[in-house]
């Protein structure tokens, strides 16, 4: 066993003899004994080499035993290290005083010197498990009050704490401040590079968090007055973190840190090669007014932070009363979506896209709708973006694309082969596996891939172009039409437009409903349609209410027209009597 190994016992005695008998019988292959001659060399000694025991002579010149002891447990490193204090026989003041010093056992003169060798060996033991025990107490701790991934404390370490912050706050008569951080669509990180580049974005952003404290003067000011409640950073787990405010004067303060907060998101976080932007959506809830306990003040920042988010994210909102009720109809609505989504009550309508040169139906979109058991309709614009959050869309995304094959299926079964558009949300497209998903659908329906087409927003297929080009190949190859959905609404770059293998563009209903008073949704149609002849694609013209609005398509190749003025969504069976149907009495001659 190398030197480095060994455990090391001091022995301090003035009397060189006393020292060298401890020495043989203490030194082994697994002990190290060092000497001090007196008390300040004994210091000395233990501070250099930090020892497992120390064995103490009470008398000595300079400083005796007990001052010694006293300021070993003093040390930060001599908490807890055995001391064996070497008194008389008869010295019984002395073996008080040892205790009361913080020695841990005494030996009496004459000593036995065998008997000292089993008294070290078994109190080293006894340190060793204890310093086990301290060592597995502290690892618990961490276990139960820190994050392991931030290393911040977590919910249980701020629960804690915070009620008697919160008491003591009552008893002073000032304001406290509970900030609820959720970093915006950080699912699209794991979903896209990883979840390991998701666990680094998170300790990068738990250390941005923990700069702001340190270095912002609202936290310093707020901090300044009791270092025990000094505003605490804390980690909820996954994206979401929370910042107790103490001692503040007004909401305002409350304020500026959470500006601050979003102001230091703006620099994109590093990850490796990848440079990340991330946004922070912040809630507030402010002690007494919001919560006059932990658990309201937390729940109120939460719902104040849901509705940062519905107001576009990357902001801050102070939590208003009239937000309970709000965000429990909400979650009565996510419920309900989760039950309806399998009972039946999500269903498909369809509105049919004509051609203008036959004025027949060619095809029909898909347009998700929920028609409750209790009666009535929920409306697309009211589930979908909770479907979005909380990741019912790829469920419901999937009930749609079978039934409307399905359904598509049947209507060529029936000698009508339509093309069925379905449209495909940003978190469908991103799962890995959806072009398989397409594929095993088509073959769980029996239908031909021509018959489908899928429906992509231009914000969607750009969101990061070069790997989208790989995934709309992939989707190509299946046989399947590709459409850009509400076209002129992006900021599609022509030579990425020119690389995706797309068939069909849409225009968006927004520049068509005004295309005869405004001029400059004219200029976009008529861009739209010079691009797509370029490009030679085809072209569907969404929202015609009225046959003056086709009149600005003249000479458009492969134009399919969707709107009120055929149709509106209907269930299937409203569908089926209209494809035999000619509408060329609606539409002025093209």
């Amino acid at each position: 066993m190398s030197d480095n190994q060994k455990v090391k016992i001091l022995v301090c005695d003035d009397d060189l003899t006393a020292r060298i008998l401890m020495k043989e019988t203490l030194a082994s292959d697994s002990i190290e004994v060092i000497e001090a001659e007196n008390g300040q060399r004994a210091i000395e000694q233990f501070e250099k080499h930090s020892p497992a025991l120390l064995l103490l002579d009470v008398s000595m010149p300079k400083m005796n035993g007990f001052e010694v002891c006293e300021h070993i447990r003093g040390h930060e490193k001599g908490k807890h290290i055995p001391v064996i204090m070497v008194t008389g026989s008869d010295d019984l003041e002395s073996i008080h005083k040892s205790y009361a010093v913080g020695a841990t056992d005494f030996i009496a003169k004459p000593i036995k010197w065998p008997i000292l060798g089993e008294r070290v060996k078994y109190i080293l033991r006894a340190s060793q498990a204890f310093a086990d025990l301290v060592t597995q107490q502290h690892e618990l701790h961490q276990l139960a009050f820190y994050d392991s991934l931030t290393g911040l404390p977590n919910r249980q370490y701020l629960m804690q704490d915070l009620q008697r912050f919160l008491a003591m706050a009552e008893r002073n008569n000032y304001q406290a401040a509970m900030l609820f951080i959720d970093l915006d669509r950080f699912k699209r990180i794991n979903d896209t590079m990883g979840h390991s580049y998701g666990d680094k974005l998170l300790r990068k952003v738990a250390h941005r968090l923990q700069a702001n404290l340190r270095d912002s003067d609202t936290f310093a000011r707020v901090g300044s007055e009791q270092s025990s409640q000094e505003p605490q950073l804390s980690s909820f787990g996954g994206d979401e973190f929370t910042i107790f405010l103490s001692r503040l004067n007004d909401p305002n303060e409350a304020m500026l840190v959470a500006e601050r907060v979003i102001r230091s998101f703006s620099t994109p976080f590093q990850l490796e090669q990848f440079e990340v932007v991330v946004t922070p959506s912040i809630g507030i809830s402010m002690f007494p007014n919001d919560g006059d306990n932990a658990e309201t003040l937390l729940k109120n920042a939460d719902t104040a932070m849901y509705f940062a988010k519905q107001s576009g994210r990357c902001c801050y909102k102070f939590y208003q009363d009239s937000m309970n009720a709000k965000a429990a109809a909400r979650l009565q609505l996510e419920q309900d979506l989760r039950r309806a989504l399998k009972s039946d009550e999500i269903v498909p309508f369809y509105q049919p896209q004509i051609c203008a040169q036959s004025g027949r139906i060619v095809g029909v979109e898909a347009l998700v709708r929920w028609l409750p058991a209790k009666g009535g309709i929920i409306p697309p614009d009211e589930f979908i973006p909770i479907a979005e959050e909380t990741g019912l869309i790829n469920e419901l995304g999937r009930l749609v694309l079978e039934r409307g094959c399905y359904q598509a299926k049947q209507w060529f079964d029936e000698g009508n082969p339509v093309r069925m558009a379905i449209n495909v949300s940003a978190h469908q497209f991103r799962q890995l596996d959806f072009t398989q998903v397409v594929a095993d659908v088509l073959q769980q329906c029996g239908l031909a891939p021509e018959l489908l087409e899928l429906e992509l927003t231009e914000s969607v297929i750009m969101s990061d172009a070069e790997e989208n080009i790989a995934r709309l190949i992939e989707l190509k190859a299946l046989g399947v039409s590709l459409a850009v959905d509400d076209f002129g609404t992006g900021y599609s770059s022509l030579s990425y437009l020119k690389r995706f293998p797309i068939d069909i563009l849409k225009i968006d209903r927004s520049f068509m409903c005004d295309v005869n008073s405004a001029p400059d949704d004219l200029a976009i149609v008529e861009a739209i349609l010079a691009l797509a002849e370029s490009l030679k694609l085809g072209v569907i013209a969404e929202g015609i209410e009225y046959g003056s609005q086709i009149a600005i398509l003249k000479n458009t190749n492969q134009l399919l027209l969707q709107g009120y003025l055929f149709s509106r969504p209907v269930a299937a069976e409203y569908i089926s009597p209209l494809l035999n149907q000619d509408f060329n009495h609606l539409m002025p001659a093209l």
